[in-house]
């Protein structure tokens, strides 16, 4: 399913510049993240039209990012996409995947006034705190990671639905077809999400009676190096493992250079998501595949939502993102359906 748009009207009004506060004083000195987003260029035709030309006209829309990976960046690159051509301001943080930023990143945007908030959680506690007090002020929210009905539901006005229990189903079912019975070692992301919790479910139901035994479970908080030492750790207990499951690929790209510089290739290797790197070890005998969806997709799906709430439209709450296993012989036509993400706002962005 996807976005619906608000009612046609008159396009809307380009703009010479997007202007943002820099530095850590435009958020009330906590330090954070706040890139300016320059003029995109021309529209891409993506966004909604709005009901007269120059709606949006010196509204901002806050957008909170869980932390700064390839992924959190292309996430900002599709709500880039979706403003590209209007007048509306974009102000992004990030929280280094840490609960207390998050909540002060959040609680920070909305005593400016936004006009609406697109979030990538890091955990729904937090984010639910901060998302009642928007909606309290009237700034509609837009989650561009939501896993299955929730708390955060009565609070949001749309939803970027990545289905982590068919994404879970998926990488065990494609595992049962193309490796090895054995041990499994799991690294899962931030437990608390929602997200790993979901794949833990579907892969856990997929490779029940299979003969794959998943002997390790540990975050990696998708960071590379800890991801890593997830693997060394279950190695080292558990040395004829067979199979490795990263639940993204900003750790996924990690665990395939550690097993290059150890010359590990009787393992397979599969990820979540996609990033540049990513994409040169899919194939190699470090990455077999990956359970591919856009994050830059997630994050054109809560903008649309956010943008419609606030132009007078009526959001489409869950919008579906595309899914399938992605391997060497299969990537160029995945990404062909679904772009992973899109370049063209690489270096505006700044900072991110």
């Amino acid at each position: 399913m996807t976005q619906q748009e608000p009612a046609s009207g008159a396009a809307m009004t380009g703009i010479s510049r997007r202007t943002l506060f820099t530095g850590a004083a435009a958020l009330g000195g906590l330090g954070l993240l706040t890139p300016i987003l320059s003029a995109c260029g021309s529209s891409t035709g993506s966004a909604p039209t709005g009901s007269a030309a120059g709606i949006g006209s010196g509204k901002t829309i806050g957008v909170s990012l869980n932390g700064l990976v390839e992924y959190t960046r292309y996430v900002a690159e599709g709500v880039a996409k979706v403003l590209d051509g209007t007048s509306y301001n974009l102000k992004i943080v990030q929280a280094n995947f840490d609960v207390q930023t998050e909540l002060k990143n959040l609680e920070s945007l909305i005593s400016q006034g936004v006009a609406g908030l697109v979030v990538l959680p890091n955990t729904v506690d937090t984010v639910l705190s901060a998302v009642k007090q928007a909606k309290s002020a009237g700034i509609p929210t837009g989650i561009a990671l939501w896993a299955a009905p929730g708390p955060l539901d009565e609070y949001a006005k749309g939803v970027a639905h990545v289905d982590s229990v068919g994404g879970g189903r998926l990488i065990g079912d494609w595992l049962k077809k193309n490796a090895k019975p054995g041990k499994v070692v799991v690294v899962q992301g931030v437990v608390g999400q929602g997200f790993s919790e979901r794949i833990d479910q579907g892969l856990d139901e997929s490779l029940k009676g299979s003969g794959f035994q998943i002997v390790l479970r540990e975050q990696g908080y998708f960071d590379r190096n800890k991801a890593v030492g997830v693997v060394e750790r279950a190695l080292q207990a558990h040395p004829d493992v067979t199979t490795i499951v990263s639940y993204a690929a900003a750790m996924g790209n990690g665990v395939s250079a550690y097993l290059k510089q150890n010359d590990i290739k009787n393992i397979t290797h599969v990820t979540s998501d996609a990033d540049a790197e990513m994409l040169t070890w899919l194939g190699t005998p470090y990455l077999a595949a990956t359970r591919y969806y856009s994050a830059a997709e997630t994050g054109v799906l809560a903008t649309k939502a956010v943008r419609a709430a606030i132009e007078g439209g009526d959001p489409t709450f869950k919008n579906t993102v595309f899914q399938d296993m992605m391997t060497g012989e299969n990537k160029d036509s995945i990404v062909a359906k679904s772009p992973m993400s899109y370049p063209e706002y690489e270096g505006k962005l700044t900072d991110l």
